[in-house]
């Protein structure tokens, strides 16, 4: 996949740009879900890669609430995201840094000083201003509404909407790039358009 074709898919009307960052504009998702199993093997609990999918977009603590919720696990989420945090910075310094997701990068850089953008992740803002460092995001947005933003989290709209606020630009014309499913029901929800990574199918919510 390239810009040219992301370019192709671009829906109308459109006036700002909302990034997810892990897994959308940036490749980190291997590395979350090392630190994800990992975590479970010390909790004794059988956190994988498929679940860890189903739930992308949301924070650890409440991916670890509602893994809870659902099967039962005596483990106690705080202490889990405490955990996985540590372990997720270790494998991130031990890998030496993370790279981006070269066609939503890319499309990034194009629309610099086009159109306001923004990102809106599960992450807190610490690992998301690392990750952005990192890729070198920071140097294209300053608008970032992280999990430390928002009371309620994706697939809850706060996140986007907070976003699209931000930007000035009305939640109807914003474009959202997202990469799970917590965050492309979040777009929906947010009556967004949304361009699915690795995908790079669109959706709209028409």
């Amino acid at each position: 996949m390239n810009l040219e074709f992301i370019l192709s898919i671009l829906p109308e009307n459109i006036e700002g740009i909302i990034f997810d960052l892990d897994g959308t504009l940036a490749d980190t998702m291997p590395l979350h879900i090392m630190a994800w199993e990992d975590t479970g093997r010390s909790l004794s609990i059988p956190i994988t890669a498929q679940l860890i999918n189903e739930y992308a977009g949301a924070p650890s603590h409440v991916v670890l609430q509602r893994m809870k919720e659902r099967f039962g696990w005596t483990v106690d989420p705080e202490v889990g995201r405490k955990m996985k945090s540590e372990k997720y910075y270790e494998i991130l310094d031990k890998n030496g840094g993370v790279g981006p997701v070269g066609p939503v990068f890319d499309f990034m850089v194009s629309m610099s000083g086009k159109m306001p953008m923004s990102i809106g992740t599960g992450s807190n803002a610490y690992s998301a201003g690392k990750v952005m460092k990192l890729i070198g995001a920071d140097e294209y947005i300053d608008i970032v509404v992280s999990a430390d933003d928002v009371s309620d989290h994706k697939p809850h709209p706060e996140t986007f909407l907070k976003c699209a606020e931000k930007m000035g630009i009305a939640p109807e014309k914003c474009l959202v790039f997202e990469d799970g499913a917590m965050g492309i029901l979040a777009a929906k929800n947010a009556n967004m358009p949304a361009i699915l990574v690795p995908e790079y199918t669109l959706v709209t919510h028409d």
